[in-house]
């Protein structure tokens, strides 16, 4: 998969239409296919296949569709690979990048960029990971170094708000366990120990249940089984729904308690064996930008891919307010800026106004740079209302 997108997005066309140029197969010897994921649109008989071939001395990926009719294409560059995501949507790219992250929605058969959320069982909260690399100082000169930080992102479905609730350098997962609650785990700084918590998305609070590691949930009988911060790790389980833990001294009750989720079975990829990826026809699939914010400066509307707050401040994304307003965006050389300042500065200058984001000020996130409505006014903005778009 292709890491950014390289070319322009062409809108509008249906798919329907367009699947129509999709030529019937001509026969080529080449090298084997081989499947990354597939997925079969039960409504209209279409199979999708993200694939992956050598020919030659090229390695390529593709999304090749297979109409009822036996005709096949591919879709349009740069979108030559999906997998099925937990929201049921196929994942296009990552979550990192707001301003590139794309899935395809099978009830439109469109491509869509937007953050893909984990929605909670009330469907009023939605969650997802996004990573960042931030400089560290040590405790002694020299020490320091760069880290790879992983921020856990709250919305509130219903408002549009968006904050981060957590942010971690070291392991962390959680996921949803009732209407709005998350079961966490993961390393707490001023414990100096992994701790297992539970975070309430309706009121921010955190409780914390146990001092361990969680190795298994049983959704259904809501028992967690963790081992605790000692050598030995031995297999221990704790009943959220009594507060009681207990060690397990048969390692076959472990299996009764968390019983294995039943396989599924790889579908057989229906493609020729002598297919040629790259002489496929292309078929040109629908894409929609959506936006999650609307900045308004001084009465001009720009829509934004994302907004968010953290520790109270909230961070606006610098890119699209310049691509509209026609500001200047100036790099220090990185070579003269100092590791330990985190390796940046840059000059915003709107007519003759600027700004200058450092790491002191600014907010960084998979090469996307956030500044605040405070900066926005020193470029001379006197009004700035942000609006979620629901």
């Amino acid at each position: 998969m292709k890491p950014s997108l390289q070319k322009s997005l062409r809108l509008a066309i249906s798919a329907s239409v367009l699947l129509a140029f999709a030529a019937p197969f001509t026969a080529h010897a080449t090298s084997e296919i081989y499947l990354n994921d597939s997925y079969l649109n039960k409504e209209s008989g279409v199979w999708l296949y993200s694939v992956w071939q050598v020919d030659g001395n090229s390695f390529e990926n593709a999304v090749v569709t297979r109409q009822p009719d036996g005709s096949y294409a591919k879709w349009q560059e740069p979108f030559d690979y999906f997998w099925k995501s937990t929201s049921g949507e196929l994942q296009l790219s990552g979550n990192d990048d707001p301003e590139l992250s794309y899935v395809y929605d099978v009830q439109s058969q469109s491509i869509v960029r937007k953050s893909s959320y984990v929605l909670s069982p009330d469907g009023k909260w939605g969650t997802l990971e996004r990573s960042r690399y931030v400089w560290v100082a040590g405790e002694t000169p020299g020490s320091g170094h760069i880290a790879k930080f992983r921020d856990y992102y709250l919305k509130n479905m219903t408002t549009g708000m968006t904050s981060i609730y957590n942010s971690s350098e070291g392991r962390y997962y959680a996921f949803w366990i009732d209407q709005h609650t998350l079961l966490e785990n993961g390393y707490k700084e001023d414990a100096k120990q992994n701790v297992i918590t539970t975070y309430d998305a309706s009121t921010g609070q955190r409780q914390e249940l146990l001092k361990g590691s969680m190795q298994n949930w049983n959704p259904s009988t809501q028992i967690i089984q963790y081992t605790k911060n000692e050598p030995q790790r031995l297999p221990w389980i704790y009943s959220l729904k009594s507060g009681i833990s207990r060690l397990i001294t048969n390692y076959d009750e472990l299996k009764t308690l968390f019983p294995a989720s039943p396989s599924s079975s790889t579908p057989e990829v229906q493609l020729p064996k002598d297919i040629v990826l790259k002489d496929l026809p292309v078929v040109e699939i629908p894409v929609t930008l959506t936006y999650e914010y609307s900045v308004n400066l001084d009465g001009q509307n720009i829509d934004v891919p994302t907004v968010f707050t953290k520790n109270g401040t909230t961070w606006i994304p610098v890119k699209p307010l310049a691509a509209a307003l026609g500001w200047s965006l100036a790099v220090q050389d990185p070579s003269t800026v100092s590791v330990k300042s985190g390796g940046y500065r840059y000059t915003v200058t709107s007519g003759s106004a600027s700004a200058i984001l450092t790491p002191l000020n600014s907010f960084v996130s998979a090469n996307r740079l956030y500044m605040t409505q405070a900066q926005l006014k020193l470029l001379g903005y006197s009004s700035v209302v942000l609006t979620p778009l629901l």
